[in-house]
């Protein structure tokens, strides 16, 4: 259901022109002034009610009178009451109306009446300032404008101007991003009769969901510079000289009449998603860094934002090695990438880790040539053991050991002991580049990933939750002479493959992995059933 129309309803004034005028400036009262700017600042739909017309448009030549409701009797305020209504539901004939009455009892309650008769749904008479006396009414008023008058005033923030060449101003300030919709909009790029307008791109809304949720935790952080583009409007002025290049004073922006409007000085060139997550965060106000620059220039702004943003993204590789660093809240995607970099890095590292040094990093470059010339011996991807340990996190052997409350060096140990396990079953394959032997490459590294999964829940079903390189080195050895890691076909219930023919793509993976499960379990079901002994038992 849409929201309900305001229509403000002015009650008249003993105090008018002496001559005919427009209904709007016929009254000259101090409290029909303040009620009608109220009225009018605040309502799209305004008009006078008259004693003697009713109601009135604001256009209406009306000649000046003497009469009011004194004397005039209930009846006559009565029908008064019911004509106006109709009047009104005349000019609103479908959907709510909220009536706002800016008058005294005489008027609103007839109308009040009126409408308690009626058979109108969704309509209403509201009385914003009922109760209160005509001092009062003006001293309520009075400060309502005041303040509509300061939100409108310009925002005068501190800044920083800096000149980094000749005529070329950028300035740095600050500003709470609540505030933002008030002078700057978006310029969405689009076609008017074939012609391009605008340069920004939609709202990515999981994007600003992330970011949003972040800026909603208590340690948030974000350093990024907002960048806006102002029109001439906006103006600086100079508190002291220059020094270095730089001087400080005031960025003076004039706000738009409403949030987003197109007369807003201000256009976001770097920074709308930022933007939109403040604007829908749960908190109070968020700060932001921000800088600017002033050109009528539109061509000028769609410039920088094109250098703003065909900046290279950082490599995914150099964010997993730097997140196990950090300790504070993220953004959930990151969040949750926090503990499989952990682990990927300590496999890579730790003396003993049967993938030391063979995990592919920004500090640890993959190995060249067949011998791993240069020193290097790195061959596995690190975002493919990067996703491989997500899968297994998110409903695999990972995820049973850390909700069984077991921290990371006991994931790690498990980890490395099933890659030593690989390792020791297909020595020839293994540490070897993903080009000569698939069990280097992506598709091999997730699927014998997953296998790890299935082993360690039937191991841990037989009572062994602790299996050691042997017991993994048994489990492998069920699908060991099926597996096409160098050379050969893949037997593939669909038809064979060629064993380079593998790719890391997500149907490939599924295939390669579902493969392995379904043979391992096969065969695992064809063997004696097996119990593991505990510790301690005759």
């Amino acid at each position: 259901m849409s929201a309900p129309i305001q229509v403000a309803l002015v009650g008249c004034g003993k105090a008018k022109l002496t001559h005919p005028a427009p209904a709007r400036d016929l009254y000259t009262g101090p409290l029909f002034r303040a009620h009608f700017a109220e009225a009018e600042a605040t309502t799209s739909h305004v008009y006078v009610v008259s004693a003697l017309h009713g109601l009135l448009p604001l256009a209406a030549r009306v000649e000046p009178y003497d009469f009011t409701f004194r004397g005039q009797g209930r009846d006559y305020s009565a029908a008064w009451g019911r004509l106006l209504l109709e009047s009104l539901t005349r000019l609103y004939p479908a959907g709510a109306v909220d009536v706002l009455v800016y008058a005294g009892r005489s008027y609103a309650e007839p109308l009040h009446d009126a409408l308690a008769e009626s058979s109108l749904a969704g309509w209403t008479v509201k009385e914003p300032l009922k109760g209160a006396g005509q001092g009062a009414r003006l001293r309520i008023l009075c400060e309502a404008r005041r303040v509509r008058a300061a939100a409108r005033a310009p925002l005068r923030l501190p800044a920083l101007e800096v000149e980094q060449t000749a005529g070329r101003r950028l300035y740095l300030f600050a500003v709470d991003g609540k505030q933002v919709p008030a002078f700057a909009t978006v310029s969405r790029v689009r076609r008017r009769a074939g012609v391009l307008e605008g340069y920004q791109r939609p709202e990515v809304l999981s994007h600003v969901a992330a970011i949003r949720s972040y800026m909603e935790s208590a340690a948030a952080l974000v350093p990024n510079a907002v960048v806006f583009a102002f029109d001439s409007r906006a103006r600086f002025e100079p508190l002291s000289e220059a020094t270095g290049g730089a001087r400080h004073g005031h960025l003076i922006i004039p706000r738009a009449v409403g949030p987003d409007a197109p007369d807003a000085p201000g256009f976001i060139v770097d920074g709308q998603q930022r933007l939109a997550a403040v604007r829908d965060a749960a908190v109070e106000s968020f700060p932001l860094a921000c800088t600017g620059f002033i050109t009528d220039d539109v061509g000028q702004q769609a410039e920088q934002f094109i250098l703003v943003n065909s900046t290279k993204p950082l490599p995914k590789g150099l964010i997993h090695e730097l997140l196990p660093s950090t300790h504070g809240a993220l953004p959930a995607a990151l969040e949750r990438k926090r503990l499989p970099a952990q682990l990927v890095a300590r496999l890579n590292l730790d003396e003993g880790s049967s993938l030391k040094g063979l995990l592919i990093t920004q500090t640890c470059p993959a190995a060249k040539g067949k011998e791993g010339k240069g020193g290097h011996t790195a061959v596995i991807k690190d975002t493919s053991m990067m996703q491989a340990l997500e899968d297994s996190l998110a409903d695999g052997a990972l995820f049973d050991m850390e909700r069984a409350g077991e921290g990371v060096d006991a994931m790690v140990a498990r980890v490395s002991l099933w890659w030593a396990a690989v390792a020791s079953t297909w020595p020839d394959a293994w540490a070897r580049q993903p080009k000569e032997s698939r069990l280097s490459h992506g598709a091999g590294v997730r699927a014998l990933s997953l296998l790890m999964d299935a082993a360690c829940q039937f191991l841990a079903q037989e009572g062994n939750a602790s299996p050691t390189q042997r017991d993994f080195e048994g489990e492998l050895s069920l699908v060991a002479d099926a597996c096409a890691w160098t050379s050969g076909e893949w037997a593939f219930p669909s038809g064979a493959r060629r064993w380079k023919d593998v790719q890391n793509t997500p149907k490939e993976v599924a295939q390669l992995a579902t493969h392995l499960g379904a043979l391992y379990r096969a065969r695992r079901a064809a063997k004696p059933h097996r119990r593991t002994r505990k510790a301690g038992a005759a």
